[in-house]
């Protein structure tokens, strides 16, 4: 295993639109051949910097495999213009010292100030909306899940998403219904996204079609990686009386975008 580091410096003034549109990058490099996982830590003591680092099975994997892609494009696209310079980006060996554990931290509680302002400002903006504040809830059940996906949403490549019926019964929530208005958070708990639930199924998880999969937009968007991801975070983070079967009920759910919180970009 390799890991490229880099030290990345943004335009000033446009650090938290950067960040955003990492969060909405970080699906593409996920996806490639060798890729083994990613971090992006900000600058202390310069606001404007960033350490990117990049686990990769081979050197080549990252040199020819990703950079040779059309991803490679995409991911340009989508950062290299938020950049003062691109710098050269050097690459490591294996670990010298066996890395310590990591903790994974859960998203911020909700910030309900912001979420009455951001529900005026939707009723503002889009009429007929109800006078009664729906939901506000944020994706996974780490900070890093909320971010990642809720970016998803934000670029329109995620447009459903599916929860364990045992779960919500778990939890005394109702299923939810299309026409359901949804306020989505992000791991800091701000309101971000204003959604509206298009259709609702339930079906056994290993009948969860390949529309449904690619209409999340995680990973390759294939069925197999639907399976795979959701397996895992229901047998990790699930809140249910029952464990994880194959044939658990899962709340599969299509929604809109009708609102975001715009952020600039350069």
């Amino acid at each position: 295993m390799i890991t490229e580091s880099v030290v990345l410096t943004v335009k000033a003034g446009y650090e938290d639109a950067y960040e955003r549109a990492f969060r909405a990058a970080s699906p593409i490099i996920a996806r490639q051949r060798g890729y083994r996982g990613h971090s992006l830590k900000r600058g202390v003591e310069e606001r404007s910097t960033y350490l990117l680092t990049v686990e990769w099975e081979s050197l080549e994997d990252h040199e020819q495999g990703f950079r040779g892609s059309a991803d490679y494009q995409e991911w340009r696209a989508l950062l290299h213009a938020f950049y003062a310079e691109v710098p050269p980006v050097p690459h490591y060996g294996e670990d010298l010292v066996p890395p310590a554990g990591t903790r994974t931290p859960e998203p911020d509680p909700t910030d309900e100030d912001a979420v009455a302002r951001f529900w005026q400002r939707c009723r503002a903006a889009l009429e007929g909306l109800p006078a009664d504040r729906p939901a506000a809830w944020g994706f996974g059940a780490t900070r890093t899940q909320a971010d990642s996906l809720l970016e998803l949403v934000l670029a329109g490549v995620k447009t459903g998403t599916a929860s364990a019926l045992w779960e919500l019964e778990a939890e005394g929530e109702s299923v939810p219904e299309a026409g359901e208005l949804s306020i989505l958070l992000d791991g800091a708990g701000m309101p971000q996204a204003l959604i509206e639930t298009t259709a609702v199924r339930i079906v056994p998880f290993d009948r969860v079609d390949a529309e449904h999969a690619a209409s999340e937009g995680e990973g390759d968007r294939t069925l197999a990686h639907w399976r795979e991801v959701h397996e895992r975070f229901w047998r990790t983070y699930g809140r249910m009386t029952r464990a994880f079967t194959p044939d658990m009920p899962v709340v599969c759910e299509r929604f809109r975008l009708l609102r975001v919180e715009a952020a600039p970009r350069p």
